[in-house]
């Protein structure tokens, strides 16, 4: 018989031109690798939240779960050989009414293997009308004998639509501790870390920008200040400059008057001597 599990997982200047290029280039590279690697880490974690789904419905005993009108069911054995293999993904559609139903179609319905009550996914051979109700009796094609158990219209639960070769071994896969750590706890985990590791660069980033700006802010106002001190120096140089020509002029002119006085005096005593001796 081919036993089935539900396909789940608990899951500038020229120069300042020719150095910021390569910066800006750097970090266009970053930004876009920093994007792929959020895109990948959200579609790991978004499959596995929808696997870890698919296996919580299956493990409390809900029943078969519908994700969008799909069901993900892993095929286990051959005995669907040559149509489906073991390892196979098989898709259904859940059936909601059973006389559509034809000998041919392949269901995949609740049944009984070993004592256990497992998922079985199987072709119809025949239907009998039950009275009341339809029961179905199913075989694998790789089989020689039915089924020992018909099946009652409301054990099936899909009908067979189209598969995937070996992504059930992925699924079974994902089922396992392992495979829940690989691929809902890792993948969270990464995306953790990274977007922490992102923020605080960006908050590094942000502080250092705020550093510097602080840091050319003082420096304008030192050199403002500087500028105006070197301005007030000028100024007084020129003022003190400006008073000691006033001050030389001044004494020069005082030195002019004073040897004309003196020229005066001693033309006016000659004078004098000379009408004494007259």
């Amino acid at each position: 018989m081919n036993e089935n599990k539900l396909a789940q997982t608990t899951p500038v200047s020229e120069n300042e031109t020719s150095t910021q290029a390569p910066a800006k280039k750097g970090r266009s590279v970053s930004k876009t690798v920093n994007t792929i690697i959020n895109v990948l880490l959200v579609i790991v974690i978004v499959i596995a939240a929808v696997c870890t789904f698919v296996s919580f419905v299956t493990t409390s005993g809900s029943g078969v779960p519908n994700i969008l009108g799909v069901q993900l069911l892993s095929i286990q054995t051959d005995s669907m050989y040559p149509e489906l293999v073991a390892g196979d993904l098989a898709i259904d559609t859940p059936v909601k009414d059973a006389s559509k139903l034809r000998p041919k179609d392949i269901i995949t319905y609740w049944t009984v293997i070993d004592g256990e009550r497992v998922l079985n996914t199987h072709r119809i051979e025949n239907i009998y009308d039950g009275g009341g109700f339809l029961v179905f009796e199913t075989k694998g094609d790789n089989n020689t004998n039915v089924d020992p158990l018909t099946v009652h219209e409301s054990e099936i639960v899909g009908k067979y639509k189209f598969h995937i070769s070996g992504l059930g071994k992925v699924f079974d896969y994902l089922q396992t501790s392992t495979g829940f750590f690989l691929v809902v706890l890792l993948p969270v985990l990464l995306f953790f870390i990274f977007n922490l590791v992102q923020f605080f660069r960006a908050l590094f980033e942000y502080q250092g920008v705020k550093n510097r700006i602080k840091f050319e802010q003082e420096r304008g106002r030192t050199e403002d200040l500087i500028a105006k001190q070197q301005l007030d120096l000028a100024q007084k140089e020129a003022e003190r400059a400006k008073m000691e020509a006033e001050i030389r002029e001044k004494l020069r002119a005082e030195l002019l008057e004073s040897m004309a006085k003196e020229k005066a005096a001693d033309e006016t005593a000659d004078e004098a001597s000379d009408n004494s001796k007259a």
